[in-house]
């Protein structure tokens, strides 16, 4: 990421020498008997999704992949890490998936064949596939195959935890009417209209496109919003009005089908923290069994 002084964009040697450096303040405090290990990269994508037109998504270059391999080996030598360098065990790359507020971009292995077998070449390294987010699970499986095995997941988390608080706000709505009610939905919008700085820039269309962004986009940027003490109070009214005692099994039938049935299966409890983890674990669960890390849920 470049600092506010920066040219743009950085050159290789910047990005390696800074990767370098931070890599020697590392090695300096590691504990001997466990050192870490290092993913190097020039390809870095900003937070949250892309910004550019998707149509003319880019895959990494086979030639800038070796450039930016050879660059950082260079000049982690020239630093005195070249024991640090033997355990550097990934690369950053853009596998040709990637998304935006409302699309995504699937992988397609036929596309990144190249880039796929030339990591072949390099002892020790796969390649770490940034914007993963909301890949089927064929398609994670897939990636992991082709040797992008590091997966990069972010927003989509976070929105599955979104997904799974609105629906215990629908169910809540629906349900409790002897004391007051968190409201969280439209409190979480009235603190994003009046602090627009993680979201304006990033969405643009009409009022009404605007306001199903702050909502439901991918990028998710509504993340940045949960520790406002505004929301955070709504939101443990929510937690305690759907705890004591916990909403009947029809209400999670209709607005969170998947809870309902590990519930039903005796597999999670009926309570709402346990909800919104259990949403968050079967997008981890993708993941984990994709990397042949689980053949269960959650992993």
């Amino acid at each position: 990421m470049p600092c506010a002084d920066d040219a743009r964009p950085l050159r290789d040697e910047v990005v390696a020498t800074r990767a370098a450096d931070l890599c020697k303040a590392a090695e300096s405090v590691a504990d001997p008997a466990s050192r870490p290990y290092y993913i190097i990269g020039t390809e870095v994508p900003v937070p949250g999704g892309a910004h550019e037109d998707l149509q003319e998504l880019a895959l990494t270059r086979v030639e800038d992949l070796a450039k930016t391999i050879e660059i950082h080996r260079r000049v982690f030598e020239a630093h005195g890490l070249q024991r640090a360098w033997e355990r550097v065990i990934g690369v950053v790359v853009q596998p040709g998936v990637e998304f935006d507020h409302a699309r995504v971009i699937d992988y397609q292995a036929e596309k990144a064949q190249a880039l796929s077998e030339a990591v072949l070449r390099y002892e020790r390294l796969v390649y770490e596939a940034h914007s993963t987010d909301y890949q089927t699970e064929a398609a994670l499986t897939n990636l992991v195959r082709d040797h992008f095995a590091i997966l990069k997941v972010g927003p989509g988390l976070t929105y599955a935890a979104r997904e799974a608080l609105f629906a215990l706000s629908h169910i809540e709505q629906e349900w409790v009417t002897d004391r007051p009610l968190s409201d969280i939905r439209a409190k979480l919008d009235e603190v994003m209209v009046a602090q627009p700085k993680y979201w304006e820039p990033y969405y643009g269309g009409t009022e009404a496109e605007r306001a199903l962004a702050r909502k439901y986009s991918f990028s998710d940027r509504l993340r940045y919003y949960w520790p406002d003490p505004t929301v955070e109070a709504s939101f443990q009214v929510l937690i305690k009005n759907l705890s004591e005692p916990p909403p009947p099994l029809s209400l999670l039938s209709q607005f969170a089908p998947s809870a309902f049935r590990a519930i039903r299966n005796g597999e999670l409890s009926n309570d709402p923290l346990s909800i919104i983890r259990h949403r968050i674990q079967e997008v981890l669960g993708m993941y984990a069994r994709a990397c042949g890390m689980s053949q269960t849920e959650g992993g």
